[in-house]
C-alpha cells in the first residue's frame, strides 16, 4: 500500500483524468481564488417541510456544509489541495471537455449492428473517435471474471451497442471482425443469450470466425439448454470432430439414435458416429463414454473428471449422473472456470457437497444468479446438530458449505430472536466481493423475512451496508435510519459515504456531515484507517460532492513530509490505460471511456481495486453521460470500504 500522506493528494488527483494537459499548470500564488459565487449570492435551495429554516446547515461552512452545490468556474484549476494554506472554496468535479481534435477516418466497419440502441445502449455512436484498430486490439483484454454487477452490465451494454468504430485510411482487414469478437467475449463472461441475440444481426461476422462460434455453443452447452438447430446453423461453415460431437450430442438430446440395438451389437447399433469420432485424434474420450449411455448403453459412473468439456458437462446433466469431488479443480484460484462450475452446480445428480461449493464459485464470478444458489444451499446435508452450533462452525469454516448451513436453519427458525442471530451470522460469512452480487442477494432475502426494529438493530449497519451494496436503496434506508436512531455514532460512522453514495446527499449532510464522520473515523485512526477514509473522500469527490481541501489534510499522516505529485498515477494503474481514460473522458468520446474504465478495474472489480483509479472510473463515466454506471461502481467500492 502506497504511502497514506500522499493517498489523499493521489485520490483527488485522480479525479481530474477527464481534464486536458491544460489542467495541470501549477496554482497561482496569492490569496485563494474564489471559482464560485460567494455564499451569500447562491440561491437558497428548496426547503425541505421537515426542517426549520437554517436548521442544520451554515452557509458559507464548507466543512459543516459540504454538499452545497458550487457555481460555475471561471477557470479549470487541479483538484488536488494546494501545499501551501489551503482555501476552503471547492473546485467542481467534473471538467470541461477539451477541444474536440478533428482527423480523417476510413469506413465504419460492417459489424456495428446490435440489439441496444440510445440510451438502452451507450447512446448512437458510443464508438465515435477511436480508431477500430484500436477498438479490436483491446477488447480482448476485457475482464471475464470480475465479481461487479456494476462492471458487468456496463461491459454488456457495451458490447451489445449499435454502433462502429471506423477503420483507418487504407487499413488492411483485420484477422478477426469486430462484430465475432463482440460475440466471444459475450459468451466468455458468461452471458449467452446476448452473445447469440448478437451473432443472430451479424451472419457474416459469424460465418468467417470458428473461434466466437464454438465460443458461443461452449457456452450455450454449460448454461444449458443447447439450442441445436441455431447450433446446427451456426456450424454449416466448418467441419471437424467438434461440430461432429455437437450434431452427435444433439441427435442423442432428441432421441434420434439408440435404444433399438441388440445387446450384443453394442449400444451405438449401426450408427457410425460414435466409431469415426473414436478413431479421430484430440477426441473427447470422456464425451464419447457419457454420449454411448445417452444411446442406451451402460450408465456412465466417472470415478475422476479433473478437466470436462462443455459437451461432456452438458451430456451428464442431461443424464443427471452424479459427479465426482475432484471436479472442483475447476476452483482452483490459479485457473478459474466458473462457466464450468455453473454446469456442475444445474446437476442435480451431483453430491450436495460438491454442488455447494460449485455453485458459491459460481455465482461469486456472477454465472450463477441467487435462485440457483438457493437451491444448492438447501441441498447442502447437515450433520447431527451441525445447525445449533453454527457459531462455532463459523468461526473456524467461512465457506460455502456453512453458509448453506445458515440459510437452512434460517428457514426452519421459528422465534424472532433466533432469527435475527442467524441473520447477523450470515451478515458476517460475507467477503466483501460477495456483498453486490447473488451470495449477497441470498442474505438480503433472508433480511426482508425480518423487520427493522429495535428487536433487529444490532444487524441495522451491517444490513444497510448489504443493502446499499446491492442496489436497494429504499429497504438499505430503512436499516440505516434504525441504525442512526439505535446505535453507538462510532459504529454508524463508516456508514455515512455510503448512504450519500447511495440515496444522494442529505439535507445539511444529515446526521453526522462531513465533519462528524471525519470525526468518528479517524479518532485513533492508524494508517490503514486513514487511507480508508481518504478512497472514501475520493469517492465523494467523485460523484461531485464538495470535499474541502481541509478534508483532505486531515486524512495525510502527519509524519509524511514529501506529498506526491498532483499529477500523480497510482502504482498499480497501467499508465497508457490511465491517460486513455483521461482523454476520452475529456473528449466526451463514451465507448473508448467506458472501455478503458473497464480495463482498470479488470477482474478485481471496484472492490478489489485502489480507490484512486476507482474514484477516476467514476468521475470519467460521469463526464460521459454514464451517472448511474458510474453510482453503481461508487456503491461497490464504498460498501467494500464501509466494512
Amino acid at each position: 500500500m502506497f504511502a497514506v500522506a500522499s493517498l489523499g493528494l493521489v485520490l483527488t488527483a485522480a479525479l481530474t483524468g477527464a481534464a486536458t494537459p491544460a489542467l495541470a499548470q501549477p496554482v497561482p500564488s496569492g490569496p485563494p481564488i474564489r471559482l464560485f459565487p460567494p455564499p451569500e449570492r447562491l440561491a437558497a435551495p428548496e426547503a425541505d417541510p421537515g426542517v426549520q429554516p437554517g436548521a442544520g446547515r451554515v452557509l458559507g461552512d464548507p466543512l459543516n456544509d459540504p454538499l452545497a452545490s458550487p457555481g460555475p468556474s471561471a477557470a479549470p484549476l487541479p483538484l488536488t489541495p494546494p501545499l501551501h494554506t489551503p482555501s476552503f472554496d471547492v473546485v467542481p468535479i467534473v471538467v470541461p471537455p477539451s477541444a474536440i481534435a478533428v482527423e480523417t477516418l476510413g469506413p465504419l466497419d460492417p459489424d456495428g449492428d446490435g440489439p441496444l440502441a440510445g440510451a438502452a445502449g451507450l447512446g448512437n455512436d458510443p464508438w465515435r473517435g477511436i480508431p477500430r484498430a484500436e477498438v479490436l486490439a483491446l477488447l480482448p483484454e476485457l475482464p471475464t471474471l470480475t465479481p461487479s454487477p456494476a462492471v458487468k452490465e456496463l461491459q454488456r451494454r457495451l458490447l451489445l451497442s449499435r454502433g462502429s468504430p471506423a477503420a483507418a485510411p487504407g487499413e488492411p482487414e483485420p484477422a478477426r471482425r469486430f462484430g465475432a469478437l463482440r460475440v466471444e467475449k459475450l459468451a466468455a463472461m458468461g452471458d449467452p443469450r446476448g452473445a447469440a441475440d448478437l451473432a443472430a444481426l451479424l451472419p457474416e461476422a459469424m460465418r468467417t470466425d470458428e473461434a466466437a462460434a464454438r465460443a458461443l455453443t461452449d457456452a450455450e452447452l454449460l448454461a444449458g439448454p443447447l439450442d441445436c438447430a441455431a447450433a446446427t446453423e451456426r456450424a454449416k461453415p466448418f467441419s471437424g470432430p467438434y461440430w461432429q460431437r455437437v450434431a452427435l450430442f444433439c441427435r442423442l438430446r432428441a432421441g434420434r439414435i439408440g435404444g433399438g440395438a441388440p445387446a450384443e451389437a453394442g449400444p451405438m447399433g449401426d450408427d457410425l458416429a460414435f466409431d469415426m469420432l473414436r478413431e479421430q485424434p484430440g477426441g473427447d474420450a470422456d464425451f464419447l463414454r457419457v454420449a454411448e449411455a445417452m444411446a442406451g448403453g451402460p450408465a456412465v459412473r466417472p470415478r475422476s473428471l479433473k478437466d470436462p468439456s462443455p459437451l461432456t458437462l452438458a451430456a451428464l446433466r442431461a443424464l443427471q449422473a452424479a459427479l465426482p469431488p475432484d471436479v472442483l479443480t475447476l476452483a482452483d484460484p490459479a485457473r478459474p472456470d466458473p462457466a464450468r462450475l455453473a454446469a456442475v452446480a444445474s446437476n442435480g445428480g451431483t453430491d450436495p457437497a460438491t454442488r455447494v461449493t460449485a455453485a458459491e464459485r459460481a455465482a461469486t464470478a456472477l454465472f450463477l444468479d441467487s435462485r440457483r444458489l438457493e437451491e444448492a444451499y438447501r441441498a447442502a446435508p447437515a450433520k447431527g446438530d451441525e445447525l445449533l452450533r453454527l457459531k462455532d462452525a463459523a468461526a473456524r469454516d467461512r465457506t460455502a458449505r456453512t453458509r448453506a448451513l445458515v440459510q437452512q436453519a434460517m428457514l426452519a427458525a421459528m422465534g424472532g430472536g433466533r432469527r435475527v442471530e442467524l441473520a447477523g451470522l450470515a451478515l458476517e460469512l460475507l467477503d466483501p466481493p460477495m456483498l453486490a452480487g447473488p451470495v449477497g442477494a441470498v442474505v438480503a432475502d433472508m433480511l426482508d423475512t425480518l423487520s427493522p426494529t429495535p428487536d433487529a438493530a444490532a444487524l441495522a449497519p451491517a444490513a444497510a451496508r448489504l443493502c446499499f451494496a446491492l442496489g436497494r436503496a429504499d429497504k438499505g434506508k430503512r436499516w440505516h435510519d434504525l441504525a442512526l436512531r439505535s446505535r453507538p455514532t462510532a459504529e454508524v460512522a463508516g456508514l455515512w459515504p455510503l448512504a450519500v453514495i447511495a440515496l444522494g446527499p442529505p439535507p445539511g449532510g444529515g446526521a453526522l456531515g462531513l465533519a462528524g464522520w471525519l470525526d468518528e473515523s479517524l479518532r485513533g485512526a492508524d494508517p490503514e484507517a486513514r487511507a480508508r477514509v481518504a478512497g472514501q473522500l475520493a469517492l465523494l469527490q467523485a460523484m461531485g460532492l464538495a470535499v474541502p481541501a481541509e478534508a483532505w489534510r486531515r486524512t495525510a499522516d502527519p509524519e509524511e513530509t514529501a506529498p506526491t505529485p498532483a499529477d500523480a498515477r497510482p502504482p498499480t494503474a497501467d499508465p497508457a490505460l490511465w491517460q486513455r481514460l483521461a482523454e476520452a473522458s475529456a473528449d466526451r468520446r463514451v465507448g473508448e471511456t467506458a472501455l478503458a474504465a473497464l480495463l482498470l478495474l479488470g477482474n478485481a472489480g471496484p472492490v478489489g481495486t485502489p480507490p484512486a483509479v476507482v474514484a477516476r472510473v467514476v468521475g470519467a463515466l460521469r463526464a460521459v453521460g454514464l451517472d448511474g454506471d458510474a453510482r453503481a461502481i461508487a456503491r461497490e467500492a464504498a460498501a467494500a470500504l464501509a466494512g
